[in-house]
C-alpha cells in the first residue's frame, strides 16, 4: 500500500473533521478565513486555503503568495496527537516552526488547537492519525524548567515583535 502524500492526508483530515464535528470545521473556516498557508511536513510542502467549494490543496511553489507557514516533522505531529507534546512546547523546543504576522500565526494556532481537540475524541481522526504513527519515532521528552520556558517564550515573542519596547505590559 502506497503511503499518503501530505496533500492527501490534509484533505482527508479536513474531510473527517467535517464528518466528525461540522461545528468545529465551521469554526476553523471562520478563524482561518481566506488565508493561504504553507504546511511543510518533513520533506513535503503544500499550500492550503479554504475556498467556497471546500479546501484547496496545491503543491507549494516559491512564488505563490501565502499568509503564513508552519513546518514540523511527522514525529512531532504524532506527539501532538498523542498528547505527549503541547503546541507551545513544540515551538519552544524547536519542533514546530510557524511564521507570519502575529494575527496569522495566532489563527494558525487556533486551527491547530481545533484539530487537536476533535482528534482526541473522534475515532475517524484517530484512525487517520495511525497512518502517521506507523513510521514516526518518538519525540524525546525533555524537561524544561519554568525559567527556561519563560526565557524561550520571551525570545519567541521578541522574534515575532510582540514584546513591548519599554519592557512593560
Amino acid at each position: 500500500m502506497r503511503a499518503m502524500t501530505l496533500g492527501e492526508y490534509v484533505t482527508a483530515l479536513i474531510a473527517r473533521l467535517g464528518e466528525a464535528d461540522p461545528e468545529a470545521l465551521a469554526r476553523m473556516q471562520r478563524v482561518v478565513g481566506r488565508r493561504r498557508a504553507r504546511i511543510a511536513l518533513d520533506d513535503e510542502a503544500i499550500d492550503v486555503a479554504f475556498v467556497p467549494h471546500g479546501l484547496d490543496v496545491q503543491p507549494a511553489t516559491v512564488d505563490a503568495p501565502i499568509d503564513g507557514e508552519g513546518a514540523t516533522s511527522r514525529e512531532t505531529v504524532v506527539a501532538l496527537l498523542d498528547g505527549r507534546l503541547e503546541v507551545t512546547d513544540a515551538i519552544l523546543q524547536g519542533y514546530l516552526r510557524v511564521t507570519g504576522t502575529a494575527d496569522d500565526v495566532s489563527r494558525m494556532f487556533v486551527a491547530i488547537e481545533i484539530l487537536l481537540d476533535v482528534s482526541a475524541r473522534a475515532p475517524a481522526l484517530q484512525a487517520l492519525a495511525e497512518t502517521l504513527r506507523g513510521a514516526a519515532p518518538a519525540v524525546p521528552a525533555t524537561a524544561v524548567s519554568p525559567w527556561e520556558a519563560q526565557s524561550r517564550e520571551d525570545e519567541m515573542l521578541a522574534r515575532l515583535g510582540l514584546l513591548a519596547e519599554d519592557g512593560g505590559g
